[in-house]
């Protein structure tokens, strides 16, 4: 969530349209990883990341944005930690998956009573199973 905090911010000074228009902090930073600099946006085709309202209006506004011009190394640094922040979302679903699939195995009661979530944070604040299913 910091990094794409971080993403919004430095990306914003190239351009600041694009905070208002792209809500979503993931779609966020891989329209930032695909488009570059905003002079790329005609280039583009966002269709598989934002809708068809969104990416007109990225289109609309990019050629009018009041940011400013952003050097090669910067975007390098930006586009690294997109890349960083796609990877950390992709790995975040990887674990909820994970996560889903042992607590329909270890404690599917619970499971259905509270949640993978909340069962897995029950389970470890007690320190085991064991432990929660004495308490």
């Amino acid at each position: 969530n910091t990094y794409a905090m971080r993403v919004r911010e430095w990306y914003g000074w190239h351009f600041p349209e694009m905070t208002k228009i792209v809500a979503d902090n993931i779609q966020y930073a891989k329209c930032a990883l695909r488009m570059g600099t905003k002079d790329n946006v005609g280039k583009c085709d966002f269709s598989d990341i934002v809708g068809d309202e969104v990416e007109e209006q990225l289109k609309e506004q990019a050629p009018l944005s009041m940011g400013t011009e952003i050097s090669d190394v910067d975007l390098d640094h930006i586009k690294q930690l997109c890349e960083q922040v796609v990877d950390l979302s992709d790995y975040r679903g990887q674990l909820y998956d994970y996560l889903k699939s042992r607590m329909a195995s270890v404690a599917p009661n619970l499971t259905v009573m509270v949640g993978e979530l909340v069962g897995a944070r029950l389970i470890a604040h007690a320190g085991s199973l064991m432990n929660l299913a004495k308490h």
